[in-house]
């Protein structure tokens, strides 16, 4: 459960507070949740891993089989103006030349392709810095004509960089739990198949455990259930059973539970996110109950206008920390609306 201190029955308790409170509540579990940073790096920045999971992802098969991977450096060196230092979740490059990004993305928030796209334009220059420096590593002794006409044919070209988001949240912009997307024109021609956005919707990846049967199928499942769950599969896969492992609380480092904690108690971004939702919620209340006041003409019209733009304002209040991953019992306490009320949204 994410314990929030932004809300107002615990707003008053200082950050530390519950950190602590949910560090003690991770020491009950058994397994850490992967769909928090901390332990999806536990989980899967691991070279078996890895290459199992991204084997899944593209639905390689016999001879095209990513066999390794190179676990790269998560800093890029692209600095943007609000950030100090910039890093990635995942960063690899694969035996076949795949350069590859792996993100977990919890919490929603405004703006999120736009992050994508800028995320993996960093990714992209730090790729093709990378790979420069190992193409023209002897460029400072004189270059034959040879040599030099093979870096003028490569002084563009772009190792493949594809960018694989695991969201925990609803992607509107796709009707299915995976979508891959690419640059293409308006008839659906491809520019390039160098870069590809590959984007995983975990609230509308429904398989049961029994209806599990691919490498994707399997890291998914076990992506989406092991923060909640008391024991699970292995599928009879030695590299899925090493994974599972390290994510058992009992044997975690102490260090990796209080990371965990503190990714599970709201970030500054989450904290941006929800107050815009906050402040639109508020305004389309306040516009609603005028308009409804108006076209009644009566004080009664009034006072219900001012009712449905506060219940509009609880119902945006809610959908926005059921975005945020928070426990529904928590949102009935801040928004004031019953249970049901809030299954429906």
């Amino acid at each position: 459960m994410s314990i929030n201190p932004v809300f107002p029955d615990f707003a008053e308790a200082s950050r530390e507070y519950w950190e602590q409170l949910t560090y003690e509540k991770i020491k009950k579990r058994t397994y850490l949740d992967p769909l928090y940073d901390v332990a999806f790096k536990v989980f899967l920045n691991d070279p078996e891993a890895l290459v199992s999971f991204l084997n899944g992802v593209f639905h390689l098969e016999g001879e095209k089989r990513i066999v390794s991977v190179t676990v790269k450096n998560t800093e890029v060196n692209i600095l943007f103006p609000q950030t100090k230092t910039f890093r990635l979740d995942i960063r690899a490059t694969t035996s076949n030349g795949y350069c590859i990004n792996v993100e977990m993305q919890k919490a929603k928030h405004s703006r999120f392709i736009e992050r994508i796209l800028l995320q993996h334009s960093a990714f992209m220059l730090q790729s093709k810095y990378e790979w420069d420096q190992d193409f023209f590593k002897e460029s400072a002794r004189d270059l034959s004509d040879e040599e030099r006409a093979l870096r003028e044919a490569s002084r563009y070209e772009i190792p493949p960089t594809y960018a694989i988001w695991v969201c925990d949240f609803r992607l509107e912009q796709q009707d299915g739990y995976c979508g891959t997307w690419g640059v293409r024109n308006e008839k659906g021609l491809t520019l390039t198949d160098k870069v590809k956005y590959i984007l995983y919707d975990l609230t509308q990846f429904d398989k049961t455990e029994e209806q599990v049967e691919t490498d994707e199928d399997r890291w998914l499942w076990l992506l989406k259930h092991a923060g909640e769950s008391d024991s699970l599969p292995d599928f009879n896969d030695d590299v899925i059973a090493q994974a599972i492992k390290r994510l058992l609380v009992k044997t975690a480092p102490d260090s990796i539970l209080k990371q965990q904690a503190r990714n599970m108690v709201m970030t500054e971004e989450e904290l941006d996110y929800l107050a815009t939702l906050k402040v639109r919620a508020r305004e389309e209340g306040r516009a609603e109950g005028r308009e409804e006041g108006r076209a009644e003409g009566r004080e009664e019209g009034r006072a219900e206008g001012r009712a449905e733009g506060e219940m509009n304002k609880a119902r945006e209040m809610a959908k926005a920390m059921l975005d945020l991953g928070i426990p529904v019992e928590k949102v009935m306490q801040v928004s004031k609306l019953t249970e049901d009320e809030i299954r429906k949204l």
